[in-house]
């Protein structure tokens, strides 16, 4: 009977774990969150603490592994991949913890307690976990499927915290309602056909929220240029002026082929040298500002004071590199930008080994301003590649005044992935959160045009060469996920630190109580 539970809660811990991915892009079946985390949440809330750990470790992995199995692609072995997906289950092996210790306090198994606990830890691990160690790794946030979803609507007011919090919180009850055991302490007959029609409540609610698309500062015309690397990148990139020349062609074809632009866009390392360094590549860059007769946005890195800096830069054909507003990337990514503890990681991964200068971390406001041929000043909130995932980059771009929110990225690592499309997600929340159209510009796809409401207006297929030419609305107002910036994530974190301490403490006089109890019917 017990190997026979066993069985039983590895391959519902699986099932979950494989909903959860297939919540994500590309399949984005965002609907499978719930039952996939009420099944989970049935396999640990009324476990024993090594049984509850096991189950996690089969659904973090189910999860984990095909979520981000693109890393094998980037780093040209398995080993970081698996070590990546494994700091990803220690941080739910955290919240499993966390959940089990909780069942001896009394509060926690009552129909609104258990839901406010478990969204309140989850929501604080995967804040943990997206803040650290480095610069943490904000992939797989429940939040993020929601886009497509009521729940999605309700982002402006308290960002991925509040929507990861409401979302698990509703996973909660649905695991409640549908629980065939008698052990979860309803208090009435009503219990559980209350909390459904308070779930479906909650989407109805979230459902009713405006999300506005209304202009508030004019509308911008921008051409998105993807002018693709062809495989293999590293090769391609090796020969000067070939991706900034894939870039030109590309841009000849949208000014033929579309209205005029008012802002071009290239990709995150759309010009492949420095073109203060490259005549070459300033001349490409040069002749395609010029034909476009529009400020032209794009990416290069160069190497200064032996760091590796990614820059984005805004050329005006009349004028060149406007040095006076240059963006540099403020996230390099761990283990594809800079390597912590190089000796023994270099070992690990082939193309690891090959990254032999860290990218410099900058300390810069992720904000550019851009002056447009019709006397318009335009202040755009910037990004660069995986800098979509965080807050804190670009909300403060956007308190700073940003009208336009725009992430240049160079996807050719991942190729077909789904990194790139799991990237799209994020940058269409960012949009949602914000109140601002989004511009994800990639050199090999996909690249999109996303509206204030998350919904994208355009899109091109990855790994191919393709433009995009579109009108979005600018806006100016401030949404309350904008002025409260990192205060939910720091909170929840630190309520969850502070409950994480109480809930040991409470097992531990719990299990001593117990204990002498039992010591007591002993002697007796």
């Amino acid at each position: 009977m017990k190997n026979s539970s066993l069985i039983v809660d590895v391959f519902l811990s699986a099932l979950a774990g494989v909903g959860m991915w297939a919540a994500f892009p590309s399949l984005s079946l965002w609907w499978l969150i719930f039952p996939s985390l009420a099944i989970y949440f049935s396999r640990v809330d009324h476990s024993t603490l090594s049984r509850g750990l096991l189950n996690t470790v089969v659904f973090g992995f189910s999860w984990w592994l095909p979520l981000i199995h693109w890393v094998t692609l980037a780093t040209g072995g398995y080993l970081p991949w698996v070590a990546l997906a494994t700091t990803q289950v220690i941080a739910l092996c955290l919240w499993a913890v966390i959940a089990r210790l909780s069942q001896s306090i009394p509060v926690v198994n009552s129909p609104l307690g258990q839901p406010f606990v478990y969204a309140l830890t989850w929501v604080g691990v995967e804040q943990l976990r997206s803040h650290y160690p480095w610069t943490g790794f904000p992939w797989g946030n429940v939040a993020m499927p929601q886009v497509d979803s009521p729940l999605g609507q309700l982002a402006p007011w308290g960002g991925e915290v509040v929507v990861s919090f409401v979302s698990v919180a509703l996973a909660v009850a649905l695991r409640r309602v549908f629980y065939f055991r008698s052990d979860l302490g309803d208090e009435h007959w009503f219990t559980r056909p209350a909390l459904l029609v308070g779930s479906l409540g909650v989407f109805f609610a979230a459902w009713m929220i405006p999300l506005p698309l209304s202009q508030e500062a004019g509308t911008i015309r921008v051409g998105v240029v993807q002018g693709d690397v062809e495989l293999p990148g590293a090769h391609t990139f090796g020969i000067e002026g070939k991706v900034t020349t894939n870039n030109s062609v590309m841009t000849r074809e949208l000014v033929a082929q579309s209205d005029p632009v008012d802002l071009l866009i290239w990709g995150e390392t759309g010009a492949d040298r420095d073109p203060r360094e490259s005549g070459l590549v300033a001349q490409l860059v040069d002749s395609s500002a010029t034909l476009a007769h529009a400020p032209l946005l794009f990416g290069f890195a160069n190497v200064k004071d032996d760091k590796r800096w990614n820059w984005l830069g805004v050329w005006y054909g009349s004028e060149g590199l406007d040095e006076e507003s240059l963006y540099a990337k403020q996230k390099p990514v761990p283990f594809g930008e800079f390597i912590p503890f190089r000796s023994l990681i270099s070992k690990l991964a082939t193309q690891a080994a090959q990254i032999n200068m860290d990218m410099a971390a900058a300390e810069n406001l992720a904000l550019m301003n851009v002056h447009l041929n019709d006397s318009r000043t335009i202040p755009i909130a910037i990004g660069i590649c995986f800098e979509s995932a965080y807050p804190a980059v670009i909300g403060p771009g956007v308190m700073a005044g940003g009208q336009l929110i725009v992430t240049p990225s160079n996807n050719y690592h991942f190729q077909s992935s789904s990194e790139s499309a799991q990237q799209n997600q994020l940058l269409r929340f960012r949009a949602m959160e914000y109140s601002r159209s989004a511009i994800q510009a990639s050199t090999t796809g996909m690249s999109s045009v996303i509206l204030p409401d998350g919904r994208m207006k355009a899109t091109t297929d990855p790994q191919s060469a393709a433009w995009l030419a579109d009108s979005v609305p600018l806006r100016t107002s401030m949404t309350k996920s904008a002025e409260l910036g990192e205060l939910p994530a720091q909170v929840v974190m630190g309520a969850t630190g502070v409950y994480g301490v109480f809930a040991l403490l409470y097992a531990s006089i719990q299990a001593v109580v117990n204990w002498n109890s039992l010591r007591r019917q002993n002697r007796l």
